[in-house]
């Protein structure tokens, strides 16, 4: 009985302590000032995915001041190292201008890597700039030349 109470409370203990050193269950639980360090521990080793929840922590101002800079360099390392959610958050802020200058050539060049990786959010976005003829022949050409130093 001893031996079988020791468990459950070790257990525990270690369910316990995997939650508050996860990051990511952190963030879901909306504990963002305790999510942000250690996100930031994993991204500065090169962590994709880290990266890209520093910087949209760094966006939204969860857990820390908002910070557009810092949240665009975390989100270019994301997806320089090819994280299609990073590529896509890159891409939107290209698309409308957000803290950045409005490049739909840029867009499009993040857009297509995040396609590569069968991000449908991202097909529509592209879908969308061709349909409003806010991306011309040439951009979008322009962009796939682009996309190929990161592919």
């Amino acid at each position: 009985m001893r031996v079988f109470i020791f468990d459950v409370v070790f257990i525990f203990l270690l369910t316990s302590c995997a939650e508050n050193s996860d990051p990511k269950i952190l963030f879901d639980k909306g504990e963002y000032d305790k999510s942000l360090p250690l996100w930031v521990e994993l991204a500065t080793k090169g962590d994709a995915l880290a990266q890209n929840y520093v910087g949209i922590q760094y966006y939204l101002g969860l857990g820390t001041e908002r910070n557009y800079q810092q949240a665009i360099e975390w989100f270019e390392k994301s997806a320089t190292q090819g994280f299609a959610d990073a590529q896509y958050n890159l891409a939107v802020m290209y698309e409308n201008g957000q803290h950045v200058q409005q490049d739909y050539t840029i867009a499009a060049m993040w857009y297509s890597l995040a396609i590569d990786k069968e991000n449908e959010h991202a097909r529509r976005r592209m879908q969308g700039l061709l349909d409003e003829h806010k991306l011309f022949p040439n951009q979008y050409n322009r962009a796939k030349e682009l996309a190929q130093q990161y592919r």
